[in-house]
């Protein structure tokens, strides 16, 4: 019997925390559950140490403390995918110039007011710095940096940066740093090598028509 299929590996394309968080779906409508990077709890947390908000311990902790409660993962996976939403569609919003961009905001608020309890500022040397509580006792921990990653580059003069890759059935984001301020795809070795095989197969398609 064949055995499990692998895991897709997490992509870090975007940029920026909140964007990345975006691309852990293939926004191609379809059906629920189709192109999810996020397939159940242990990815979300696998996916919050490979982006740098949980530590390697906070990382066990969470598997050793909830990970074998799964309807509470499914919950919070459940949240995560909502709060993925929300932003997707706040973010694509600032892009396209959605004049009910207001109306989506309220769900990042919420989430927002959510996030504060988990922060604390702690000495760092002769300075301060904003850190994550423990999650032991939060096992959406890994959600909260994101969502104030989120808030953060809303506000910022960078939410100017942020596109959407080129290839209309992709959707993912990215913080455009390129020089000349031209970048199109989210991976141009992904979306970028498809549009050019399907322009040279529209080509080749018009010229056998024209033949």
């Amino acid at each position: 019997m064949a055995g499990a299929e692998e895991p897709k590996p997490f992509k870090w394309v975007g940029g920026h925390l909140s964007l990345d968080f975006n691309n852990t779906v293939d926004w191609k409508g379809l059906e629920p559950g189709a192109g999810e990077y996020l397939t159940d709890y242990g990815r979300l947390v696998a996916w919050g140490h490979e982006a740098g908000v949980l530590s390697e311990r906070d990382r066990d902790a969470l598997l050793r403390t909830w990970g074998e409660q799964p309807a509470l993962g499914r919950r919070i996976l459940e949240k995560a995918w909502s709060a993925r939403t929300t932003m997707h569609r706040v973010f694509l919003g600032t892009i396209t110039g959605t004049p009910d961009l207001g109306a989506e905001l309220p769900a990042i608020n919420a989430l927002l007011y959510e996030a504060p309890g988990q922060l604390a500022c702690e000495a760092s040397g002769r300075s301060c710095e904003w850190v994550w509580s423990s999650c032991e006792d939060d096992a959406a921990c890994m959600i909260w940096p994101v969502v104030r990653a989120a808030s953060q580059l809303l506000t910022s003069p960078q939410l100017a940066d942020v596109k959407t890759c080129a290839n209309g059935r992709c959707g993912w984001l990215f913080l455009d740093t390129s020089r000349k301020h031209n970048r199109k795809w989210c991976e141009m070795g992904v979306c970028g090598n498809r549009a050019k095989a399907r322009r040279y197969y529209d080509r080749r398609k018009r010229q056998a028509e024209g033949g």
